[in-house]
């Protein structure tokens, strides 16, 4: 296996195992169709909630975004029979082909990255990131700054041995707090909304009636 290809397994493995508070909140600003679609390649099957509430989306928006996605072919809304106030949402094979060829396009683009990059800055490219992600675990929205021992153990479980570095130097950080800053995810209740029943969140515009 070519290194680009380590290097690439590699990135997925330190992105997708960092529980990053702060990415997690920059990452619900790239809402929308695509992150739909990823869910639900994912997923197979689920409710228009869980869209909701794993995207970042409010029931209003997940109900307009699979509408647009049932309209293109690439995802369905039925009525569960066990639980006629339960909609179930799935995408179409049309759907999960172009999920898999945009993830094949996007790590096409990003082995060409790591080979421009050669193989030695890529594996320290790669050490910088898992040690960032590490960093960014630690400091969501609203979180103070922790203590040495919280980040040694944060680098601990991630594998990596944590070595301050010389020239560091720490930052204030203020704990927002949601009427101050409302982009500051630290009150559960913004995420509350997405709790209401899956009727309500995306209902198909007809719903099949049975005799």
């Amino acid at each position: 296996m070519a290194f680009e290809d380590d290097a690439l397994e590699r990135m997925h493995t330190i992105m997708s195992g960092s529980h990053s508070a702060m990415m997690e909140h920059m990452n619900r600003v790239h809402r929308g169709e695509p992150a739909v679609m990823r869910e639900l390649a994912a997923q197979g099957a689920c409710t228009p909630g869980h869209l909701a509430e794993t995207t970042g989306n409010s029931p209003g928006r997940i109900s307009a975004i699979l509408a647009a996605l049932e309209k293109k072919g690439w995802a369905t809304r039925t009525v569960d029979p066990e639980n006629r106030r339960r909609v179930i949402v799935r995408i179409t094979p049309e759907g999960r082909n172009l999920v898999a060829l945009h993830r094949q396009m996007r790590e096409e683009r990003l082995r060409w990255i790591f080979g421009q990059m050669g193989e030695h800055r890529t594996a320290e490219f790669l050490d910088l990131l898992a040690q960032f992600m590490t960093y960014t675990s630690l400091c969501g929205p609203g979180a103070q700054a922790p203590d040495e021992a919280t980040i040694a153990k944060a680098f601990e479980d991630n594998g990596l041995q944590y070595r301050p570095a010389q020239d560091r130097e720490n930052i204030t950080l203020t704990a927002a707090q949601p009427e101050e800053c409302p982009f500051a995810d630290t009150d559960a209740a913004a995420r509350a909304a997405t709790a209401h029943t899956d009727q309500d969140a995306a209902a198909p515009s007809a719903a099949p009636q049975r005799g």
